[in-house]
């Protein structure tokens, strides 16, 4: 809109009869139409592109400034000189200089240094010639006060400033653009228009309405054009060596025109005939020429020196890339191949040449032919991807990928450019990395992810076929962390690999058997058409692994508790595993090395201790928790008395009694046993004071205490602040820690010196049920072990005592006292005090008793046993 409108202005200014009036409002019309313009542009530009059009809106303000100014002037008949129109006039330059400055800028990285050198050698030249004809007649001139020579020198210098700009735009790369186009087309109109100004009205030959005018008033319509115009952001690369050729002939060029200007300026007299300032001049400005030239043919030949140097750079960056490069013809065959060649054929590079590129390419040469001939007929510069199995002279086979480049149109080239490399290392890597995602790195078997993904397909599966059935067992090793901490890791490594070994022989091929990491198996098993056949398939893994294991120097059989999930309609992949997780948690709470399987009941029992879970913190609070004693007689002196065991029950508001065994994990899972573990401490201690007082013979206590206790920062302090406050000597309490507590050899040792240095008794519950070690009772300051009922059941069944009389033996030898547990029957008993087992408790000596019932007992005297 806004050329249009500028246009019709222009051709109304040249053809409308001429009059002050028409001809001021024509011109003014026409600059304030471009402020107009320039502003709107620059309400319209992005926040970051506002610069240009801001700067571009200024230049226009101030040269509408000064029309307007200039119309007042010529309306009341006035023609001051200079005026405050004429400050207008040249404040504007400075933002039309800076708006220039900022299109030159755009689009380059840093600036070009060349491009200033030769806009200022050209701007001093012009401004030679401008001093000579517009600006050096003013000092001759009396009638000229110092402002006014002042502000006619202003225009010219102010045209100068712009004209030096506006080279360097245009010896960018963003004068080819509409928007710099534009903008240097309306420079060039306005400062074209000034110079002539300039020069008519020194010369008093300057007529209104005249081309003059027009040119400024165009020039003032393509300046607020520009200002409307967009950014060209999307730039193509161009060739700039025509420009630089143009620019340097300008350079040349320029190198005339100041012995020019002193032939003008010489008395023509003394140029008559041959005399020194004739030929003075005329060698002057030869030598100017030649060397000119001198420095063109050097630029010259640093141009070729650098492209020698670029081809020579290309060549060594080809004689050692470690991709092999080749040229190809259209028959396919090499006409050009780099040394990397020679290292994938296994021979020399050249031996290479003149051979079919397919024919290298041993397992799908066919793939390689029709590659290249959709390629040759595809444009120039196409690419497309090879890759294969790379056969060298020797037979070895290197898996190379690559690209082919058709450039067979290129008259430098005219062949297919082929680059590949061997990737063969890579890919084993990534095979590698691919296995190590999806397998565990120890037994090679499945692992978490890939045993995931198995189950979700296999779901998808049983949804299209439901009459295949589908199974998930999960296998978690009893007791492997006293393998794995009690006999190295070493040794617990190479147990997992054979349990692996194992497993692998008990199942189908196509049954998915996976490692969760530590001692957690998980089998999915496709295609059950009777859900008996997963849980027989279970116990079958039971019994493979309890048979013995050859490990190192050890014959290890390996318990292990099973779950097992059966799938059904609407099971997930997450639903699925913590179904068969929950059966094998109920398979070890069922006494460890059997199999359970999942259904409501177990769903139950999970809900029923999660709702146990969350309701243990405020059982302590709440008073709970209550302690019972189980006696402990002194077999040899009679079965008299000698001490109880505290054994804690949980007195639920709804469920009533909760057994330990159902609670104190989910406590010690929770952090809660250590809360808890200092209350019954507490408890015991007070008992035990007070049950001495009454007791004729000094009676111990006993109190059972978690790994988690014992590894609590503190704990060793803690009974000693207890048995200070209770008032119990240390003599008269014994802890009582199981075997997987001590297989932690360096976090325990110094904790149960310290306690024995506070007198406190040591004994080893359940001892002989787990990876049991002599040497625990050599090592460690424990004091007495406690045999576990299991082996005294044997005495009445079997009748055989070597294994109890074994480990009373030993405990003898090392001076430990040793206690039966769960002594049921007068024969146990009887068998017990032949072998000289000096203490036992059971049913049949004293049930757990309230403190009460306790109380009562030591008062009356009597004796609990029968």
């Amino acid at each position: 809109m806004v050329p249009v409108v500028g246009v019709g202005l222009g051709i109304a200014h040249v053809t409308v009869p001429h009059s002050s009036w028409t001809d001021l409002s024509l011109y003014v019309g026409s600059v304030l139409l471009s402020f107009v313009a320039a502003l709107v542009g620059w309400r319209r530009s992005a926040p970051g592109d506002r610069r240009f059009s801001g700067l571009l809106s200024l230049a226009l303000g101030g040269f509408a400034a000064g029309e307007v100014i200039w119309w007042w002037y010529t309306s009341h008949d006035q023609d001051p000189y200079p005026s405050i129109g004429d400050g207008a006039f040249l404040l504007g330059y400075v933002p039309l200089a800076l708006a220039a400055g900022v299109l030159a800028s755009q689009g380059r990285k840093e600036r070009d240094r060349a491009a200033w050198l030769d806009a200022g050698i050209l701007t001093s030249v012009a401004g030679l010639v401008v001093w000579q004809v517009l600006m050096e007649p003013y000092l001759d001139d009396p009638s000229m006060s110092v402002a006014d020579t002042l502000v006619s020198f202003a225009y010219p210098l102010a045209d100068l400033l712009i004209l030096g700009v506006l080279l360097v735009l245009l010896f960018s790369r963003t004068a080819r653009n509409r928007r710099s186009t534009l903008f240097a087309a309306g420079a060039i109109a306005t400062l074209t228009a000034d110079l002539a100004f300039a020069y008519q009205d020194l010369h008093d030959t300057f007529t209104p309405a005249g081309w003059v005018e027009l040119s400024w008033m165009y020039g003032f319509v393509l300046l607020g054009t520009a200002a409307l115009t967009p950014p060209d952001r999307a730039q193509a690369a161009r060739d700039d060596a025509g420009m630089r050729t143009g620019r340097l002939v300008c350079t040349v060029l320029a190198v005339l025109v100041p012995p020019g200007a002193i032939l003008l300026e010489l008395d023509h007299e003394q140029l008559a005939g041959l005399n020194t300032l004739t030929i003075a001049v005329g060698v002057a400005a030869a030598t100017l020429v030649l060397v000119a030239l001198r420095m063109w043919g050097l630029l010259g030949r640093a141009r070729r020196v650098e492209q020698r140097r670029g081809a020579d750079r290309l060549s060594t960056v080809i004689h050692h890339s470690a991709d092999a490069i080749l040229l190809v013809d259209r028959d396919r065959r090499i006409m050009f191949a780099s040394p990397a060649l020679g290292d994938l054929a296994g021979t020399s590079a050249a031996s290479c040449i003149g051979t079919m590129l397919p024919a290298w390419f041993a397992d799908d040469p066919d793939a390689v032919v029709r590659q290249l001939a959709n390629l040759a007929a595809m444009p120039q510069g196409a690419v497309v991807p090879l890759e294969g199995g790379f056969v060298s002279r020797d037979g070895t086979i290197r898996l190379v990928e690559g690209t082919a480049c058709n450039l067979l149109d290129d008259p430098s080239i005219e062949s297919f450019v082929v680059a590949l490399r061997d990737v063969s290392v890579r890919r084993e890597l990534e095979e590698q990395l691919e296995r190590r995602a999806f397998h565990d790195e120890l037994t090679g078997l499945a692992n978490r992810a890939l045993f995931a993904d198995r189950v979700t397909h296999a779901l998808e599966r049983l949804r299209r076929t439901p009459e295949a059935g589908l199974a998930v067992v999960f296998i978690d090793l009893d007791d492997f962390k006293a393998v794995n901490d009690g006999m190295g890791h070493a040794v617990g490594d190479e147990l997992l690999v054979k349990v692996a070994d194992r497993l692998r022989t008990c199942l189908r091929p196509a049954d998915t058997v996976a490692r969760f990491g530590g001692d957690e198996f998980a089998i999915l098993l496709e295609d059950v058409a009777d859900p008996g056949q997963a849980e027989e398939l279970a116990a079958r893994l039971v019994e493979v692994l309890r048979m013995p294991l050859d490990v190192g120097d050890l014959h290890l059989g390996v318990p292990a508790s099973v779950g097992v999930a059966l799938a059904v309609p609407d099971s997930t992949n997450e639903s699925l595993m913590r179904d068969a997780d929950i059966a094998m948690y109920s398979a070890k709470a069922q006494g460890k090395c059997r199999v359970a399987v999942f259904d409501d009941k177990l769903r139950d029992l999970a809900c029923e201790r999660l709702a146990l879970k969350v309701e243990l913190p405020q059982a302590l609070p709440a008073g709970q928790f209550q302690l019972c004693y189980q006696p402990i007689h002194d077999v040899a002196l009679g079965h008299q008395l000698s001490g109880f065991e505290a054994l804690i029950r949980w007195n639920h508001p709804v469920r009533g009694l909760v057994p330990p065994l159902e609670f104190i994990p989910l406590a010690e899972e929770t952090g809660d046993i250590v809360g808890i573990g200092r209350w019954v401490l507490e408890e015991a201690c007070r008992q035990a004071v007070t049950w001495n007082e009454r007791a004729t013979v000094p009676l111990t206590m006993s109190v059972n205490v978690s790994a988690v206790q014992l590894h609590q920062r503190g704990y060793v302090d803690e009974v000693q602040q207890i048995l200070e406050s209770s008032g119990l000597p240390g003599h008269l309490l014994t802890i009582e820690l199981t075997e997987s507590v001590l297989v932690d050899h360096d976090r325990v040792e110094g904790v149960l010196e310290r306690l024995r240095a506070l007198g406190v008794g040591l004994a080893i519950d359940d001892f002989g049920t787990g990876y049991s070690s002599l040497s625990y009772l050599k090592r460690f300051p424990v004091t007495a072990v406690k045999i576990d009922r299991s082996f005294i059941t044997d005495l009445a069944t079997s009748g055989d005592a070597g294994l109890v009389r074994s480990i009373v033996a030993v405990a003898e030898a090392l001076a430990l006292t040793t206690v039966a547990e769960g002594v049921e029957t007068i024969e146990q008993l009887e068998m017990l005090a032949s072998i000289d087992c000096r203490l036992a408790q059971g049913y049949f000596l004293g049930r757990p008793l309230l403190p009460d019932q306790i109380d009562a007992l030591l008062i009356s005297g009597a004796a609990p046993v029968g």
